[in-house]
């Protein structure tokens, strides 16, 4: 197995997809994915960006190896997320009290960080406000 391969079936079992649910998603060949994850296949810049973009990663995960052991499940339609703003979606009063906007949440969910670094509920609260406070200025 390549090791974008194995970082492919890693990602791809991580956000709870099977091969043919993923291939349905992207829009490509199951049997094509399966020899990419095999190793068996060498898959183009095309591929990797789709199959990047129907897993909610970046492709560069998947190209350099970044550490993806941070993100979590929240939702399997809405794919991998930190474990930090896993705490703060899955948190009803808290959600409550900021009551973010769909805007809002997607902007959270699009944070990407380094990946020795696990952001916390609260990493995520402050970056929502930061966001607030720096639309208000403008």
């Amino acid at each position: 197995m390549s090791k974008i391969g194995g970082r492919i079936r890693t990602a791809r079992k991580k956000a709870g997809h099977s091969q043919e649910a993923l291939a349905d998603r992207i829009k490509v060949n199951r049997s094509y994915l399966s020899l990419v994850e095999n190793g068996k296949s060498s898959p183009t810049f095309e591929f990797l960006e789709k199959v990047a973009g129907g897993l909610n990663i970046a492709v560069e995960d998947l190209v350099l190896g970044q550490e993806i052991s941070g993100l979590v499940n929240v939702d399997h339609a809405e794919g991998p997320v930190y474990e930090g703003l896993a705490e703060l979606l899955n948190d009803g009063e808290q959600m409550l009290l900021m009551n973010p906007t769909p805007e809002e949440v997607g902007i959270l969910k699009n944070i990407r960080v380094d990946s020795r670094y696990r952001p916390s509920k609260r990493f995520f609260v402050e970056a929502l406000l930061d966001y607030r406070k720096n639309r208000l200025i403008r």
